[in-house]
């Protein structure tokens, strides 16, 4: 049985978002979750309320030392059901953002994709439609992008995203938008 996990991630403001987003409607039947994101914190499943409380005041300290990162996205990619953009600018930049989080660099005896930040802009899970969304995503050229804060979401055992708060670089405010579930 699946449960609810959760993830940390970055909801790049991007400079081409209505452009990007008329091409989720299309083609991602999830589109309506969330706004394409770059996953930090891989998916976790807090076994109580206070360790998810421990972690969120873990990252609430750790982001009040960060400036907003500029990335740059221009080559579109399709794998496992979903559309990426490959970062090119800040790719380092978010690679130690997730060393710094996680307290080391994850290790894996094969070489892992999901291991490398990416943007996940949308879910396309008929192949054949999923050829024609990167078709027409790779017709939108480059993409600038500022990360300026963290966001919580929740995965849930239907694989439904949900925004649970942000974290905002450089300073101690948090957003909630719904509360801890376990």
């Amino acid at each position: 049985m699946k449960v609810l996990q959760y993830s940390f991630v970055v909801l790049p403001k991007l400079d081409n978002e209505e452009e990007i987003q008329r091409l989720r409607e299309r083609y991602d039947p999830w589109f309506y979750q969330i706004r394409p994101y770059i996953p930090i914190v891989s998916p976790f499943a807090p076994a109580t309320l206070e360790e998810m409380q421990n972690v969120s005041d873990y990252i609430s300290r750790a982001r009040r030392k960060l400036h907003p990162i500029a990335v740059s996205f221009h080559q579109w990619m399709a794998s496992g059901g979903r559309l990426f953009f490959v970062i090119e600018k800040g790719r380092k930049e978010l690679l130690d953002l997730r060393r710094n989080l996680q307290g080391c660099d994850t290790f894996s005896l094969v070489e892992d994709i999901e291991s490398e930040p990416r943007l996940v802009v949308g879910r396309v899970p008929d192949s054949e439609r999923r050829s024609q969304a990167l078709i027409e995503a790779n017709r939108i050229g480059q993409t600038l992008g500022i990360v300026d804060s963290f966001y919580l979401i929740g995965i849930e055992p239907s694989d439904e995203l949900k925004l649970f708060a942000s974290y905002p670089f450089g300073i101690g405010r948090v957003d909630y938008y719904d509360r801890f579930h376990i």
